[in-house]
C-alpha cells in the first residue's frame, strides 16, 4: 500500500498471523473425476429428514441408494432413522440376488445411524468397507449430497404442480426417483440411468409394464363388487 516506507526490504516471504486468522476460508475440494468401472461395487448413501409432515404412512426420513457406476438410485422411505439398519442389508441381499454382485464399498457422512450396533457388525462380518466423511464436511459425500438436492427440487415441483398435499411427499419422492432413473440424457447419449444398468445386466427389468400416469392427477378407484351393494359406486 506505502512501498516506499519498505524500501530496501523483501517482503514477499511476509505473513501476517492476524490477516490469516481474521481472513481465512475453506481449502477448495478438488473434482473428482473417478468413478466405479463396475456397477453396485460402489454404494453412495444419505438419509435425508426429519420431515416435519409425516408421509400418509407415517414415514418421515428417507435413505438415499446411489450406484458409482451407473448413478441408478434407489430410495427408501423411513418411518424411524434406526430402521436404516434394516434397509441396508436388506438392499444388500436384493443386489446379490437380483445381479449376482456383492457390494464391495459403502460412501457415508458421519451421521451415527450408519455407525449402530446392527450396522457396523453386519459391515464387517460382509467383508463391506465403511467410509465414511469427516465432521462438517458434506463435500466428501458429494454423491449422495447432489443426488438427494436433485430429487427434493423435482420432488417439490411434483408437489407444487399437482396441488397433491405435503403429506404425499413420500410418495413424490419415489415417483420422482422413479422418473430420474428412466429419463434419458444427452450425457449418457441418449440413454437413462437404467439403460446403462442393463448394459451390464441384460436380464435386468426397467419397467413394470404399466403406462405412466401425471403424478397427482384425477384417479378413479374400482370397489370390487363383494365389498359394495348394487347401487353403490
Amino acid at each position: 500500500m506505502f512501498p516506499h516506507l519498505f524500501h530496501g526490504l523483501d517482503i514477499s516471504e511476509f505473513h501476517c498471523e492476524t490477516c490469516e486468522l481474521a481472513k481465512h476460508t475453506r481449502v477448495s475440494f478438488p473434482i473428482s473425476n473417478k468413478r466405479s468401472s463396475h456397477p453396485l461395487h460402489l454404494i453412495h448413501s444419505d438419509i435425508w429428514g426429519l420431515s416435519t409432515i409425516p408421509n400418509v404412512f407415517g414415514a418421515r426420513w428417507f435413505v438415499s441408494l446411489i450406484d458409482d457406476c451407473t448413478k441408478v438410485t434407489w430410495i427408501f422411505l423411513l418411518k424411524q432413522k434406526f430402521d436404516v439398519s434394516i434397509v441396508i442389508p436388506n438392499f444388500h441381499s436384493m443386489v446379490q440376488n437380483q445381479f449376482g454382485v456383492k457390494i464391495k464399498s459403502f460412501r457415508t457422512d458421519n451421521a451415527r445411524d450408519y455407525f449402530n450396533q446392527l450396522l457396523s457388525p453386519y459391515f464387517q462380518s460382509q467383508g463391506i468397507l465403511h467410509d465414511s466423511s469427516c465432521v462438517n464436511t458434506p463435500q466428501q459425500n458429494g454423491v449422495a449430497e447432489r443426488k438427494n438436492w436433485h430429487l427434493l427440487n423435482t420432488t417439490r415441483a411434483l408437489l407444487f404442480q399437482g396441488s397433491v398435499p405435503k403429506s404425499y411427499w413420500g410418495e413424490a419422492v419415489l415417483t420422482t426417483t422413479y422418473m430420474i432413473n428412466r429419463i434419458p440424457s444427452r450425457v449418457l447419449d441418449n440413454k437413462s440411468l437404467v439403460e446403462i444398468l442393463k448394459s451390464f445386466y441384460p436380464h435386468f427389468k426397467t419397467s413394470n409394464g404399466l403406462t405412466p400416469r401425471v403424478f397427482g392427477c384425477t384417479t378413479f378407484v374400482l370397489v370390487h363388487s363383494q365389498y359394495r351393494d348394487k347401487l353403490d359406486l
